[in-house]
Formats: C-alpha cells, structure tokens, sequence
C-alpha cells in the first residue's frame, strides 16, 4: 500500500463526507482487526474511518479537523493503551505475519504513545520491506518523540522524499540535543542526502563554534549544487563573519539569492556595511538584493529596505508578501512604513505594502489608507479598505456612501466597512450592484451580502429565488437564508428545511448556515429539523443544533 495512495484517500474522502466514528466503535473495529482475514481493503477503510485517531500527526487530518472546527491531540488513543484489548492483543499485531496487521499496530502504537514498544518498532524499521509499513513504524517513533535520532536519521535518508516531506517536520521536533549530535556524525557522510539533511539539522539546534565551524566548511569545501543548503544554515543562525568567504559567491547564480540572506542576517558590521555599498551602484536596485534586507531578522535591515523603496527604482516584476516577515508591522517601524507608502511610487510595492497597516487606528496611518481609497490601482484601493476594518475613525464612516457609489473608485472590500459600521441605508445602490453583476460573482456576492444584512420586506423574493437555484454560488445561498431568518419570514420554512435536506446529502458541515436561519424563524418544523442534527456524525454541527435549541425561547 502506498503512503501517497492513502493521503489523497484521504483527503477526497473529506472533500465528500468524512465519518467519525468514537472510541466504542473504534475498540469494535480493533477486534476485528485480529482476524488472519485481515487485509489492504480493512485497513484502507480504517484509514478513512479512524483519520483523527490513527493520523493525528498527518497534515491532512490537522487540515480536516480544523475546517471542521474540531481539536485533535497528539495522542487520541492514549487512554486505549490501557485497556485490557490493547495489552492483550497489540503484541499480536505488532509480531503478525500479516503485513497489514503489523501496519496497523504501528499507527496505534503512535496514536497511544505506547513508549514501551519503542525498541520494537526500532527493530521493525530494519526487518520491514514494504514501503507502506516502512513508513508508518517511521512516523509511531516520531509521534512517540523517540531519542533515537541517528536511526531516525538513517531511516528518513533511505526512504522519505525530501521533496514531498511528511516525515521531516516530525523529526525536527525531536530533541534538539540529540538532533546536533546525530549532525555532527552525518554531515561527512559520502551520501548527499545525509550531508543535507545533517546541515539541515544544525539551523535548528542553536549557533555555537563547532556547529559554526562544519558550516562554514560546507560553504567553502561542498560543490556548487549542494552549497546552498549550507548557506541556508548559516543565513538561519545568524552566523557572522562572513565576507571573506560570501564574497565571491555573489557572482553565481546557484547561490546569489540565498547569500545575500545570509550576510544580510550577520550581526558583523563589516558585512552589512559591503553589503549596503552594493545598492550604491545603480538608481535601480535587483529584486534579489532588495529581497534580502526585507527577509532579515535585523529590524535595521527592514528600515534600510524601507528607505531603498523610496529612493532606488523597483521592478515591476519585484514581489515581496508582508505577511513573511513579522517584523514589519512591529511600533519601531511603523513611522517607516508610513514614509515609504507616502512616497513610494511604484504601486505593486504600495498595494502589498499597505497590508502593514492593518489595525491601525492612529491618525497617520487612517489618513493614508483614506487616501488610498482613491487610488489608481484597484489593488491600491482594495486592501486599504481591508486595512480599514475595524477602524471606527468618522473620516471612513464619512466617505463610504460617496465611496459605493462611485463606480471609479468602488471595491468590493468596502462592503465589510459598511456591515461593520451598521450603515443601513444603501440597499437601493446595491441593488443596482446586484442587478448589474451577472459577469462579476465578487460584486455579486457582496451587494447579496449586504442586503441581507440590512434586508428589506421587498427583498424576500429575491432571497427565495437565490435559494430556489441550486446553481447559485453555496456563499450566497447561505447568506439568502440569514436574510430571510432576519426578516422573520415564516413562509420560507418548508423551502430551507428543503435545502437544507439537499445540502446534508453530501455532508452535515453544509446546512450549518440554514439550521441558524431556521432557529430565526422558530415554530415547530424549524425546531424538528433542527432536532435530526442532534446526532450528527459532525461533532461541530451536532454542538451547534444542541446550542440553536437551548437557545429557543
């Protein structure tokens, strides 16, 4: 069976409707597991049955559970390891000739934190063949946070794929010390997944002069192809330094890149102060030159770069994203950010620059996002009213009406500063949006949004139609319904609770926004459907019609 097989079973699996079953049914199914019958087809289906308790650690099933609201532990089946089923029959399992069972004991064994099994499975790494089960003991010793970290090593270099890595995030958890020291044996192994994979560990477990030195040995001594790995490291640990050695790597394209992220991240003066020299040169300024002073640590850097943003010309293709480095939106650099978008010019850097200033609300940074609401560039105008959310400054409140109405200057991110703010007299002009925007689904869900927030008797026709077309977009369907639970509309009733049926056919998630309309609405057929969602197969969608309907009278 393979790993990538059982991933995207997974995940198409949610994509329709994902069970869960609890621990009762789980202990059934365990049984039945012990059966010589056992096979691929059973284990696939506790796979998709079991994904929250077998595969915590699997990011498709932290992706899953979050969609859904819910919260998974490390550990869903600690408790179970206990449990008279499990002692007297997980060695079963774990010793079987039976391939499938053996896979299955180690995802249980990892789902328990069962630690007394940890030299088993360290034994099973060097007796399994099978890719699958190869894979699933790996990922129990991670989970179980084994010491072990040189056979983790050793294991990981022979069979994970360093390009598509489900195992590597677990590893580096590991304990940090043991971690270095299994670095330290590796990084001159003649295998070059080891060597990377150890230089790799060490921009994880702390700077110190030993770990200095193997690094910097790479960088000078390792070809060209594998180089920059190192580079990398020295770039995490804020190594210094540097120059003698980085200087002439600037001049290869292999490395370029991430050696000037590493000198722009060293505490030495000497090679900030080369490294700033070289933005002397031109009135331009290269893409990877200016990228590195925004991706330092150093906040000096960050200032530095600010500053080449209003004086030196910028790409058009030059891409930078805010939200990659935390330190621009920190006090010290605000009245920075504010210069820069004051006179900067170019308007790709000022639509994602702008970003910096979401939730603030002080009199600088509202004056320029207010006068960005006329900018130009639609980008420009757009994420300034998103900065804007949650700023009750009158000034915006002011120009909203002014703002929707002007086709010029109008974005659909001003309709949340109008919900927000409770301006409830514009629904004539988003009527019009509405009726104008059949080649604009953006306009259209937005102009739906906010009359059904603010909606009028007149409206319900509309809403109920919206409903009626099973075509619609799911949003704006789920928003029709809370306009027509907000108008008190009883006739409209028996035509949620109509799709609210259709929609749970694929899934329960899907009828959330219509059980809440319904509880608007009250009376006794809203109550009874809201009742046949008390036992959901969804956790989240049985604890909100459990709350729907404390909350009826």
């Amino acid at each position: 069976m393979k790993i990538k097989t059982i991933f995207t079973i997974i995940l198409l699996t949610f994509l329709t409707k994902v069970q869960c079953q609890d621990l009762a049914n789980f202990k059934v199914d365990f049984k039945l597991s012990l059966d010589k019958t056992f096979n691929e087809k059973k284990l696939d289906d506790l796979f998709l049955k079991y994904p929250h308790l077998l595969t915590p650690q699997s990011d498709i099933t932290q992706l899953t559970s979050s969609l859904k609201g819910q919260t998974i532990t490390n550990f869903p089946l600690n408790n179970f390891k206990t449990d008279p089923l499990y002692i007297d029959n997980i060695d079963k399992l774990l010793n079987s000739k039976n391939s499938f069972q053996r896979l299955f004991s180690y995802l249980v064994i990892g789902a328990s934190n069962d630690l007394t099994r940890e030299e088993q499975l360290l034994k099973s790494l060097k007796t399994e063949k099978g890719k699958g089960n190869l894979v699933w003991c790996g990922m129990a010793l991670l989970n179980l946070k084994t010491k072990h970290t040189t056979e983790m090593f050793d294991f990981l270099v022979e069979n994970e794929n360093f390009g598509d890595a489900h195992m590597l995030p677990l590893f580096f958890k590991l304990d940090k010390n043991n971690l270095q020291e299994t670095a330290y044996k590796r990084y001159n192994s003649e295998n070059v997944k080891a060597k990377i994979l150890a230089i790799q560990i060490l921009s994880q477990t702390g700077k110190n002069a030993e770990t200095e030195k193997i690094v910097l040995d790479a960088v000078k001594n390792w070809d060209m192809g594998i180089k920059g790995y190192a580079i990398y490291t020295v770039r995490e640990l804020q190594m210094g330094n540097l120059l003698e050695t980085f200087k002439p790597l600037l001049d290869n394209d292999k490395v370029r890149k991430i050696a000037l992220q590493a000198l722009a991240n060293s505490p030495t003066k000497s090679d900030d102060e080369y490294l700033k020299s070289l933005t002397t040169q031109k009135d331009s300024i290269s893409d990877d030159l200016l990228g590195c002073f925004f991706e330092s640590k150093n906040v000096e850097n960050l200032k530095f770069w600010l500053e080449l943003l209003k004086t030196k010309k910028v790409s058009d293709d030059y891409y930078f994203s805010v939200s990659k480095n935390k330190l621009i939106y920190s006090d010290e650099l605000l009245p920075y950010v504010q210069s820069a978008l004051k006179e900067c010019k170019n308007e790709k850097v000022i639509g994602e620059l702008v970003r910096a200033l979401q939730n603030r609300n002080d009199a600088e940074s509202t004056n320029i996002l207010i006068g960005f609401l006329k900018h130009k560039d639609s980008s420009v105008r757009y994420w300034s009213a998103v900065a804007l959310q949650g700023n009750k400054n009158q000034k915006v409140i002011d120009l909203l009406p002014d703002l929707i109405n002007d086709e010029e200057y109008r974005t659909v991110a001003l309709v949340n500063l109008f919900i927000e703010n409770n301006i409830n007299n514009q629904q004539s002009t988003f009527e019009k949006i509405y009726k104008n925007s059949s080649e604009d689904q953006d306009w259209e869900r937005s102009s739906i949004e906010y009359l059904t927030n603010f909606p009028l008797e007149k409206h319900k026709e509309l809403f109920k139609k919206i409903l009626k077309n099973d075509q619609s977009d799911f949003s704006i369907r789920y928003d029709a319904a809370l306009g027509l639970g907000r108008l008190k509309d009883s006739t409209s009733v028996d035509l949620l609770i109509k799709v609210c049926e259709e929609t749970r056919k694929e899934s329960d998630l899907n009828s959330r926004e219509y059980l809440r309309a319904l509880a608007m609405l009250k009376g006794e057929k809203a109550k009874k459907e809201i009742k046949t969602f008390l036992n959901s197969d969804e956790q989240v969608v049985k604890e909100l019609a459990s709350e729907l309907l404390e909350k009826w009278n």
